[in-house]
């Protein structure tokens, strides 16, 4: 009984998360990337992929092979600092088991790290292109939405964006955890 009504309470809290999510005006789908402003509205669709809420999420998570990738842009060290400054960087809380890949999702990426981000999906997909590929950051983040489509000219045929990102995932009651960014090289 106890575990029944935990779960009507995170599908109540994901209802109202994907409620406050769509608050703004979804934005039209461009053809391209997004590449300027990426905290703005977003569409509603991703032409070629899954949009999920946070329980959709949940039970694909559940059900395994599945790749949870967060594309949020990752803070750096001022460049000029002394080496010998301390950097403490704010934490970023993910969904359990996520790969964070910094700058994924810029509206162009120097060939460096489009070679990076491939490589990346390859070996978290450990060559699977089976395996489904979840895009996520934060509501109004057009960071997930270009890194899902980007996934999606790359051949990755099972792409899935998840608009609502960590916010909508903590108010549907699921837990979040500390993660580290892993960044592209450094482009000259």
């Amino acid at each position: 009984m106890a575990e029944e009504s935990m779960r009507t309470m995170r599908l109540a809290a994901g209802l109202i998360a994907s409620l406050l999510v769509g608050a703004a005006s979804p934005a039209p789908e461009p053809d391209g990337y997004r590449m300027q402003d990426f905290r703005a509205p977003t569409p509603a669709t991703l032409k070629g992929a899954i949009v999920l809420d946070a329980e959709a999420l949940h039970t694909v998570i559940e059900r395994g092979r599945v790749v949870l990738i967060d594309a949020m842009v990752a803070p750096r060290k001022p460049k000029g600092s002394a080496p010998e400054t301390p950097w403490m960087p704010p934490p970023r809380l993910d969904i359990p088991g996520s790969l964070w890949l910094a700058d994924i999702g810029l509206g162009t990426l120097p060939p460096g790290v489009d070679t990076w981000f491939r490589h990346q999906l390859a070996n978290a997909t450990m060559g699977d292109k089976g395996k489904l590929l979840v895009f996520y950051c934060l509501p109004n983040c057009w960071m997930s939405w270009n890194a899902a489509k980007r996934a999606l000219s790359y051949g990755y045929p099972h792409v899935a964006w998840f608009p609502g990102g960590t916010e909508a995932w903590k108010a549907a009651g699921y837990r979040l955890v500390p993660n580290q960014p892993v960044f592209p090289p450094e482009q000259p």
